[in-house]
Order: structure tokens, then C-alpha cells, then sequence
């Protein structure tokens, strides 16, 4: 599916407008469809430099949307259903989950700064070149595909 995304290629240079490749859902992630991202200083650290991260990244790590379509497994959310997307999806079963310290989760932590999805690429794509998402989710576009456990089912 082609998308639209603010793409940034270089730090210290403008985000540029990229029609992109988005790849379905795999077992475990969920499409979304953004309906609202934030801003902040995270986006800005990245954006200077100052956050070391793959580049080309769609970035943007908080926003909501609306589910379209759910991969393998996935029983929480259906398509249909409003989300807020989560920067610190946690496994709940390693080290950290179980001492109920999630946003250390030692399973998903280097997929996430790595910029791609818990199987360790991402959904993105510009012909044949990956294009990363920040914090595993890439809310500067109109559509990503997330971790399932990156979404938190809210009201309409």
C-alpha cells in the first residue's frame, strides 16, 4: 500500500513529504490508520541529531488512530477500533515486565532504537531501501503498521 509521510533523511535538514511502501501487518502487529500524532522533544532530538537513529525515519512516537487491518494473533484490537499508540511496548514476560518496570523491556528495547518492528525490520520502504520508524511506530504518516502490544484500545 502506498503512503504518505514525513520522511527525515538527514539530521539538521527539512522533513520532506515521501510517498512510501507500506508492508501489511505481520503475526503480532497491527495497521493503523493516524488520525493524530504529538510533537515533542524526542522528535526534535532526533531531528538534530542529538538522538543517535537509523536514518531515512518516519518519525513521530505518539499518536492515535484507528485500527485497519491485524496480523496473526492479535485478539485485543479489531479493525474498526480507536488506539493510542505506545513508544514502549512491552513483552510482560522478561526481566523488567515482570518487576513491573515495562518501558525497560529487554525484548522489545533494541528493535525499537534500531527503528524497525520486533522482528528487527521495518514496515516502510522507498523502492528498495528501508525507511526506519521511530520508537517502532512512525506517526508522521498516514498509515504505519505497529506491535500489536504498541496499542492501547480506547473509546471513539
Amino acid at each position: 500500500m502506498l503512503v504518505r509521510a514525513a520522511v527525515l533523511r538527514h539530521p539538521n535538514r527539512r522533513f520532506e513529504i515521501e510517498t512510501l511502501e507500506l508492508a501489511p501487518p505481520g503475526p503480532a502487529e497491527v495497521q493503523v490508520r493516524m488520525r493524530a500524532a504529538g510533537v515533542c522533544r524526542s522528535d526534535w532530538h532526533l531531528a538534530t541529531g542529538a538522538t543517535q537513529h537509523p536514518m531515512p525515519v518516519v518519525a513521530g512516537h505518539e499518536g492515535a488512530g484507528v485500527v485497519e487491518a491485524v496480523g496473526e494473533g492479535v485478539a485485543h484490537v479489531r479493525p474498526g477500533d480507536a488506539v493510542i499508540l505506545s513508544w514502549a511496548p512491552a513483552c510482560g514476560t522478561c526481566f523488567y515486565c515482570l518487576r513491573g518496570r515495562p518501558a525497560l523491556c529487554e525484548t522489545n528495547t533494541p528493535p525499537v532504537w534500531a527503528g524497525t518492528l520486533l522482528d528487527g525490520t521495518p514496515r516502510f520502504t522507498h523502492g528498495e531501501q528501508p525507511v526506519y520508524q521511530f520508537c517502532a511506530l512512525g506517526c508522521f504518516a498516514e498509515r504505519t503498521v505497529v506491535p500489536a502490544a504498541s496499542c492501547i484500545p480506547c473509546a471513539p
